[in-house]
């Protein structure tokens, strides 16, 4: 372990060293919809012995967009069995994207870890690109990696270590949530889950802070014991104006052999050194697995424990925070669809949660199922909030399967209340076949058919820019984007 050890860390210069891509950049046109992975960069690169349990092709893509000109967006996701991490950069709300590899994280692109997982892009206040992701190594060592751009992607700094765990024995790390200060620049924050070698029945959350852009990270902290028989998953984090850490979570208790969830919140307003108790969101009523309605396969289950967060910062007091989550309280259990709450004291307090997708209740139960959401704000005070459902599927070979996103437009009082207006639009040109999907096993769940567990959502400036990972050909998935208002 000591050699890994030293692998690691000899990857962390003194100075950031710019370092080239070693792929060129492609432009990337498609009309309205826009294809934004390409054919493998990772061809020439050795399968690894764990490919057989990671997904074909581009999976998750998620998105971030520069606060100070967001015509200026990234999307990143791991591709080809997870072998390394790709990004499609615009500089025009989309209009044409140019995509390469992130160098350094894996084998395959320069680096030594075997795959990467749970990538995730950061926009600075200064205009660079942070992007990380949670490495696992060929003899079982993990960790959490970071990389910086000062010049859109094109050069790129040698990779810095967030946290990691070099003995498998003492489990593995696994970092999933990046924040960046809304007002400093040189501050981010990254959330990592600390998980025992066997079984999964408790976890720590600890947080790590970088000072000066990403370039460094500071020795992690405790955020969170989830404690005994407990897991917190699917976490949040989100800055606000003020500099308080808001860490949204899923709290899953197992107990006598059955799981109650809750959402949860914890703040911090010292940086991190210290949490406040856990404030509860709200109860999950996920029915926890969504299934081929048809079959009864796995649909990407491990969705019902992630939430999502945005927040409206038009600078009319405190920031209001909306939360959204699978949920499926509004069929009384038979079927997950989306909720949404909203504080507007920073987390402590939260409405009520209301039904935010459009999925028609007249069509069967098991084709209102809904999955993999994301929430995000507009300048104008704008909520949009992107899912996906099977409202076209009917008895055939197909899994008909869309993406949709909903717009509720500013109002006086929150989007986050039973009365609030929202209209619906379409992402996907047509309906794809979710059992042309990759299917993957899993050790510890039956993950079925797998696109991802996240899907990108930010706000352009005119609108919003969505991502999403659709069949490519049977067992391989592709990712894609288009632009809303």
């Amino acid at each position: 372990m000591l050699r890994r050890l030293t692998l690691l860390t000899a990857m962390v210069p003194a100075l950031a060293v710019p370092v080239t891509t070693g792929a060129a950049l492609a432009d990337v046109r498609m009309p309205g919809t826009y294809r934004l992975s390409g054919p493998s960069p990772f061809a020439n690169c050795a399968p690894g012995s764990g490919d057989a349990g990671k997904a074909a092709g581009a999976i998750e893509p998620v998105l971030a967009a520069d606060p100070s000109d967001p015509r200026r967006i990234a999307a990143v996701w791991p591709q080809d069995h997870q072998r390394g991490a790709v990004i499609a950069v615009t500089r025009d709300r989309g209009g044409t994207w140019k995509r390469s590899v992130v160098p350094g994280m894996t084998r395959c692109s320069g680096g030594v870890g075997e795959y990467v997982d749970e990538t995730t892009v950061t926009y600075t206040r200064d205009g660079a690109l942070v992007v990380t992701g949670a490495v696992q190594m060929a003899d079982g060592a993990s960790a959490g990696l970071s990389v910086r751009s000062t010049d859109g992607g094109r050069t790129w700094s040698r990779p810095t270590v967030i946290v990691q765990e070099t003995n498998p024995d003492n489990g593995g790390v696994l970092t999933t949530s990046v924040a960046a200060h809304p007002r400093d620049q040189r501050v981010l924050y990254a959330v990592t889950l600390r998980f025992p070698r066997d079984e999964r029945t408790t976890n720590q959350v600890l947080l790590s802070r970088s000072i000066d852009g990403g370039r460094s990270w500071q020795p992690p902290r405790l955020l969170l014991d989830a404690g005994e028989r407990r897991l917190a998953s699917g976490h949040r984090l989100s800055v606000l104006d003020d500099g308080t850490l808001l860490n949204l979570y899923t709290l899953v208790h197992l107990r006598d052999g059955a799981r109650h969830l809750t959402v949860q919140a914890v703040r911090s307003t010292d940086g991190g050194a210290t949490w406040s108790p856990p404030h509860q969101v709200a109860e999950q009523r996920t029915k926890w697995f969504i299934q081929d309605p048809e079959t009864g396969d796995h649909v990407s289950h491990t969705t019902s424990l992630l939430s999502d967060t945005a927040i409206d910062r038009r600078g009319r007091g405190p920031d209001r925070v909306y939360a959204v989550w699978q949920d499926a309280r509004f069929t009384a259990g038979a079927a997950d669809g989306v909720a949404m709450a909203s504080s507007d004291d920073g987390g402590r307090t939260w409405t009520e949660p209301v039904k935010v997708n459009r999925t028609p209740a007249t069509i069967p139960t098991p084709n209102q199922q809904t999955f993999t959401v994301s929430v995000e704000t507009g300048r104008d005070g704008t909520v949009a909030v992107a899912y996906s459902d099977f409202r076209h599927n009917d008895t055939g070979t197909p899994l008909l399967t869309d993406r949709w996103l909903a717009l509720c437009s500013p109002q006086p009082r929150s989007c986050a209340e039973p009365a609030a207006k929202w209209r619906e639009t379409r992402l996907t040109p047509a309906s794809f076949d979710m059992r042309q999907a990759p299917r993957i096993p899993d050790a510890t769940s039956e993950r079925g058919f797998f696109l991802g567990e996240q899907m990108g959502l930010v706000a352009n400036g005119r609108g919003f820019t969505t991502t999403w990972a659709t069949p490519d050909v049977p067992g391989r998935a592709a990712a894609y984007a288009t632009n809303r208002r």
